[in-house]
């Protein structure tokens, strides 16, 4: 069945650029930016962080779906853009899949289900849960996704990005060997945001976990990047979190319902599969 007209936010970004590359036949995506122009014939740009703008922007597009993707690093483009977007979709009947992340969890290493209530320990979690309750509570029958670490070259993710462009200037990098995360591949991940997409409302509403399938540490994903772009393995060293460092340390992600729902069997990153 045609999911129609999709409003994408964050489209620019990383995840919003797989999205849009692995976009199946039956979802029309008008991609929705900051401030950056994608070059489509159907886009909108909109300052989330104000409701009148984002109001006017889902009005325009008039979506069947918002899948809220956007991604900065502040308060008000979590928390309050979230607020927009969830009264936003409410006003047209749009339905609502949230893009969340794993960090709403302090991690300790214990497996976490989706109905497990987040106990964040740093500001970007914290930010991400309230996000997740407010849609929880404006949007009926959503859905949130929480992803890991999500890697991905070409575009390269900030990992790559930083270890490419320290490498041409000779310097190495530092990478955390004892943050333990449980990486997967930014295609495969978007691939399964399609599928949830695709789903009837019913069996798309709820929290759905997309981790990797395996449990590695900062520097060992680093390890995984080198290798893949060709660089000497000098190029990062391990190091250890600062103990005054707010960040989860083991976050192990239990993916049941979507192994379940949708075939969720992602691959092991930068090992011949598609973190491309």
């Amino acid at each position: 069945m045609p999911l129609g007209t999709v409003l994408l936010t964050g489209a620019s970004g990383l995840l919003g650029t797989w999205l849009q590359r692995t976009t199946p036949v039956g979802a029309e995506v008008v991609g929705l930016t900051y401030r950056k122009r994608l070059g489509g014939s159907r886009e909108v740009i909109a300052d989330l962080r104000n409701h009148s703008a984002a109001v006017a922007a889902v009005h325009r597009v008039r979506p069947s779906l918002v899948i809220h993707a956007a991604y900065a690093p502040d308060e008000a483009s979590i928390v309050a853009a979230t607020q927009n977007v969830v009264d936003a979709a409410r006003g047209v009947g749009a339905s609502l899949l949230f893009v969340s992340t794993d960090a709403v969890f302090s991690g300790n290493g214990t497996p976490l289900g989706e109905d497990t209530a987040p106990d964040p320990v740093w500001d970007y979690g914290r930010w991400k849960a309230q996000a997740e309750q407010i849609v929880t509570e404006g949007a009926e029958r959503s859905a949130i996704v929480r992803l890991p670490l999500i890697v991905s070259i070409d575009p390269d993710d900030h990992v790559v990005a930083e270890i490419r462009s320290d490498a041409a200037r000779n310097e190495r990098t530092t990478w955390f060997d004892d943050e333990l995360r449980q990486p997967a591949s930014a295609p495969e991940v978007a691939e399964a945001l399609w599928r949830i997409a695709f789903l009837g409302q019913d069996e798309r509403a709820g929290t759905w976990h997309l981790p990797g399938p395996e449990t590695l540490s900062r520097y060992e994903i680093a390890q995984r990047v080198v290798a893949a772009l060709g660089l000497d393995a000098s190029a990062i060293e391990a190091g250890s979190t600062p103990p005054s460092a707010g960040r989860p340390r083991h976050i192990d992600l239990d993916d049941g319902r979507a192994r379940a729902c949708i075939a969720w069997s992602p691959s092991k990153i930068l090992c011949g599969g598609s973190s491309r």
